[in-house]
């Protein structure tokens, strides 16, 4: 009787064990940019162009015009030729997303990882990995977001082809790197990386 129970105990701590080594890392908290540690990018701007805020995620747009992104030639999805309006759209909303957010908290559970900005808004992502839905300012945008490898993993899809995936890594001593990536369009970028300060 004895070796069936051990046998069972056994495997419940050793399940336990491997709950406990797969559990994503922390984020939450409040996080302030770092911007001498970071690459501001997304403005259009030069090196030394300070972020403004609230920005970035789903926040307001940018300052400066943005090149090399958005369906080559000016075409659309069919091949179509876009309208000057809707290209100019697509570029705010592309801006949008890329501007450095000043400052944000993060809240999580097992299911859900939110974001909360200066001017009160709160985005929600399933961590599921599954398509969702969310509106920013300049448009409409789908987004999946996973944990992988210890790490927060959001890919965000716009109508055009472009892709934006920011990997979100908490780093040591206790602070939070963004890695950012643009893919599609009709031009390349090199990644970006922005550095957070936890805020007390």
């Amino acid at each position: 009787m004895r070796r069936p129970l051990l046998l069972a105990s056994l495997i419940v701590i050793a399940a336990a064990s491997l709950a406990v080594a797969q559990a994503p890392p922390d984020l939450s908290g409040s996080w302030r940019l770092n911007a001498d540690a970071s690459d501001v990018g997304g403005t259009g701007g030069g090196e030394g162009d300070a972020p403004r805020g609230p920005m970035g995620g789903f926040g307001m747009p940018g300052r400066q015009p943005m090149g090399g992104f958005g369906s080559p030639g000016g075409m659309g999805g069919a091949g179509l030729p876009v309208d000057p309006e809707t290209r100019k759209q697509r570029m705010e909303l592309l801006r949008e997303l890329l501007e450095p957010v000043r400052r944000f908290t993060i809240v999580q559970d097992a299911a859900v990882v939110a974001f909360t900005f200066e001017d009160g808004r709160t985005v929600r992502y399933r961590t599921n990995g599954r398509t969702e839905k969310h509106q920013a300012t300049n448009g409409t945008v789908e987004t999946e977001t996973r944990w992988k490898k210890g790490r927060l993993v959001r890919e965000t899809h716009l109508d055009d082809g472009v892709s934006i995936e920011e990997t979100f890594a908490i780093t040591s001593p206790r602070g939070l790197a963004v890695e950012i990536e643009v893919s599609g369009g009709a031009g390349r970028r090199k990644p970006l990386r922005r550095v957070y300060d936890p805020v007390d």
